[in-house]
């Protein structure tokens, strides 16, 4: 006959797994009496701000499509397409020779000008020191101070050309005007180029604004508490905090928007041409009761409601259904149903029924509300 004495081993290990099954279930029952916990916040009334979503671009307020001023041969070209460049930062010439030559033919002709006009002055001087009408006749004076005249007149008919001819030389070379970057160069050395005639491109990059156009109706709440958020388009970065510089008194009779022109602060790069998204935050002078969007619950029905604590010594729940008109940011407007002062639940209210008891725990720095 086989002995049915079992091994310690196999004891130990039932008592084990026992055990286990022991402490799960105690385990289970203590979370189940343990009461939910959720995160609360006191309503309260404050003012309501419209936000206005906006699409709109960022602009160089300095954007040049350069020409020169005289028409002539390319006779250097000093800059290529993606070049930084400075204020007199010079970016072509044109084939100077001729006018170089001119120029010095009136330097030439200015100084035989100036020799005549000294001596015209030494002979009037002469005349006057032996004494007119004397030894020397009156009318030989005066004809000797018209000559004087005649000469300061030739020399300065000279010297206005001269300059004239200085400036056209000037004028063979095309400068930048303000600093900026080279978006496009159109001209090579070796082309006759004529004014109006764009050689190059030139756009500011740190001088820039945000333009938004903005619906016509909210025109009347864009005052000195309006402010101004941006982005880059389409890239999920943070919003910065923007400058309204500009607001633009006319309505685009089209679209019926008017202009809203920002400045940035930094932060995300910005570059001319960028679609930049907008936040518009425009205070209406209007105060209401405002809760966190977390707190509201929608139901299938068109019920909407919050829960509430209802018992704040026993920190039982209650759900009270509520009307609500538009919201801002992360808060909705309750017209009915709470009341200012009121705790109300924004999280853990998925599964709350009436009359739970519930664990209020602080909410997290950084929650919306």
């Amino acid at each position: 006959m086989k002995s049915r004495h079992r091994s310690p081993s196999r004891v130990l290990v039932t008592i084990a797994a026992l055990g286990a099954l022991l402490f799960s279930a105690v385990s289970t029952a203590l979370l189940a009496a343990e009461p939910p916990r959720v995160a609360t916040e006191t309503a309260t009334v404050t003012e309501i701000v419209d936000v206005v979503e906006l699409d709109g671009t960022a602009n160089s307020l300095h954007t040049a499509a350069l020409s020169v001023e005289i028409a002539g041969l390319v006779d250097e070209v000093m800059v290529e397409t993606g070049d930084r460049v400075t204020a007199g930062t010079p970016l072509f010439a044109l084939d100077a020779e001729l006018e170089r030559l001119a120029v010095a033919g009136l330097e030439a002709e200015r100084r035989q000008a100036v020799a005549a006009r000294r001596e015209a002055g030494r002979r009037l001087d002469e005349a006057r020191s032996v004494g007119a009408g004397r030894n020397i006749p009156e009318t030989e004076v005066q004809a000797r101070a018209s000559a004087v005249d005649e000469a300061e007149a030739r020399l300065a008919a000279v010297s206005a050309d001269l300059e004239r001819g200085q400036a056209r030389l000037e004028r063979h070379r095309l400068v930048a005007p303000f600093d900026g970057v080279v978006t496009e160069r159109l001209a090579e050395r070796g082309e006759w180029v004529v004014p109006g005639e764009a050689l190059v491109h030139l756009v500011d990059r740190d001088a820039l604004r945000l333009d938004f156009p903005v619906p016509q109706r909210y025109y009347p709440l864009v005052g000195d508490q309006a402010t101004l958020h941006y982005r880059l388009d389409g890239t999920g970065m943070d919003w910065q905090v923007g400058r309204i510089a500009t607001v633009v008194p006319v309505t685009d009779p089209t679209s019926r928007t008017f202009l809203v022109r920002g400045e940035s602060t930094g932060g995300n790069p910005v570059l001319p041409g960028m679609a930049i998204e907008g936040r518009l935050r425009l205070p209406t002078g209007q105060e209401g009761l405002t809760v966190a969007r977390d707190a509201v619950q929608r139901y299938p029905d068109g019920r909407t409601t919050v829960w509430v604590i209802d018992d704040a010594d026993e920190q039982t729940v209650a759900e009270r259904q509520v009307e609500l008109a538009d919201g801002f940011d992360d808060r909705v407007v309750v017209t009915a149903g709470i009341e200012a002062g009121d705790q109300v639940i924004v999280r853990g209210n998925e599964a709350l029924e009436r009359g739970m008891q519930v664990r209020v725990e602080p909410r997290e720095t950084g929650e919306a509300g």
